[in-house]
């Protein structure tokens, strides 16, 4: 009985692992193709997800500047600002700036800047005669920083470099170049420069 109970128990054994031989590797193989499958999946949400991320980005600024020519609008701006700037630093008497004061106004915006620069250049006259502050212009450049597309701003630096009329003749050394800067925000929205800081940089003595 003992003997029938071993063959039986051997004969089992055997079954089970042969059983385990053939299911095994399927299980294995089912496994990995399963993993493989999902792998597969997640790699290409991953790329969807990107790829939509990546394009509505795109999208939506392409919609916030679909409108807008920054190239345009500093090219326009560099050449008013330049020729204004040019007026106002170069005029010698009170009738020359009055006749260009119009057109110095509207090329700077009438707003911050206009003020700025004008109060900077603007003629005076003591006792009949004309003293303007800046005894021509050397030289004006414009730069542009990077445009902000969502408060629609492009930040603006005008540096200036002109002859000052010397507040005493009688002086060893005459200051030949002086260089001043004006720095704000321009709105391609509104058209309007925000807040102008004025800075005074560095003079040349003869």
């Amino acid at each position: 009985m003992k003997k029938v109970l071993i063959v039986i128990l051997g004969v089992i054994n055997v079954f089970l692992l042969v059983l385990t031989l053939v299911i095994y590797p399927r299980q294995i193989k089912t496994t990995k193709q399963a993993i493989s499958e999902n792998n597969a999946k997640i790699e290409n949400y991953q790329a969807n997800t990107k790829n939509l991320t990546v394009q509505g980005y795109q999208k939506v600024i392409r919609n916030k500047v679909k409108n807008i020519d920054i190239d345009n609008i500093e090219n326009t701006l560099r050449n008013d600002y330049s020729q204004a700037i040019t007026e106002a630093y170069n005029a010698k008497t009170e009738d020359e700036y009055k006749a260009k004061e119009r057109d110095i106004a509207a090329k700077l915006g009438a707003n911050h800047l206009a003020s700025k620069v004008m109060f900077q250049t603007v003629i005076q006259k003591i006792n009949g005669k004309d003293y303007p502050k800046s005894n021509g212009l050397n030289s004006v450049s414009v730069a542009f920083g990077k445009y902000d597309v969502n408060t629609h701003t492009l930040p603006v630096n005008i540096l200036v470099d002109y002859k000052p009329v010397g507040e005493d003749s009688s002086a060893t050394q005459q200051v030949s170049s002086k260089k001043v800067m004006y720095s704000f925000n321009y709105n391609t929205k509104t058209k309007l420069d925000g807040a102008v800081s004025f800075t005074e940089l560095v003079s040349v003595a003869k």
